[in-house]
């Protein structure tokens, strides 16, 4: 009797078939930087697309003169226009404090809320569990995530949204982009120069120099992801069921 392989028992689920999509970033330009191309895809495909920002970004600049304040206004008016030219429907902003201090419970509870409100069959976010990832807001908005995923089709996780009309609700799947065990390879050759236009949206974080260091390092990344699957330009992704969060030992390697 032939053996069973684990993976074959649990199917990477097909990305591009989710046809309500909640994106999740840390700071408002991480959506882009992640996965830009493939959001374009999704949204051309059909799909609707939501952009949930967990911090305000208020830190992200190296210029002394700008106030914590009005870079806030500013990176919300870059991430909506971005999010505009890729086709993103809806914007959630949990205005959670920029800088490395974000407690994981209350991000948490609102990523679940918003997954309840929203209802989508894939949630994409971070990885965070990619190797020498120093930033904690990364790591923290993307463990409330994978935990929200996990946890939002259980009533009594955050029974007070009971009580506010908000149905439990479980999504099909998590993608983690900026990932270092990709088990998912997304054709992004024709959708790629709207990410880049999306990326330029973004004039608070890259100066010309850096947007176009940042732009060919994430091309050249594109380029190696699509090496041998017969196209030019992939965006990587960890895709996993929710089962496969909790106690499931071959997640590494699915």
């Amino acid at each position: 009797m032939p053996r069973i392989q684990v993976k074959e028992l649990f199917p990477v689920p097909d990305l591009l078939s989710m046809r309500r999509v909640l994106c999740v970033q840390a700071h408002p330009d991480d959506g882009e930087i992640g996965a830009g191309a493939t959001v374009a895809r999704l949204v051309q495909a059909g799909a609707r697309v939501v952009y949930l920002t967990v911090t305000d970004g208020g830190v992200g600049t190296q210029d002394p003169s700008l106030e914590p304040g009005e870079l806030v206004r500013i990176r919300r008016r870059e991430g909506e226009e971005a999010a505009l030219l890729l086709g993103v429907t809806g914007m959630i902003w949990l205005d959670f404090p920029d800088g490395g201090n974000l407690q994981l419970s209350a991000v948490r509870e609102k990523i679940i809320e918003a997954v309840r409100r929203v209802r989508p069959d894939l949630l994409m976010v971070m990885d965070p569990w990619l190797p020498y990832e120093a930033h904690s807001d990364h790591r923290t908005s993307g463990l409330a995530a994978a935990e929200a995923v996990l946890l939002s089709g259980y009533p009594h996780a955050c029974p007070q949204h009971l009580a506010e009309g908000l149905a439990p609700h479980a999504p099909q799947a998590v993608a983690f982009y900026a990932t270092s065990r990709p088990n998912t390879f997304i054709d992004v050759t024709d959708t790629w120069a709207l990410k880049l236009a999306a990326l330029k949206k973004h004039e608070s974080q890259f100066s010309p120099d850096n947007l176009e260091m940042v732009g060919a390092y994430l091309t050249a990344k594109a380029r190696e992801h699509a090496v041998g699957r017969g196209f030019e330009l992939a965006e990587a992704f960890k895709v996993l069921l929710p089962l496969q969060l909790h106690l499931f030992e071959d997640a590494w390697q699915c």
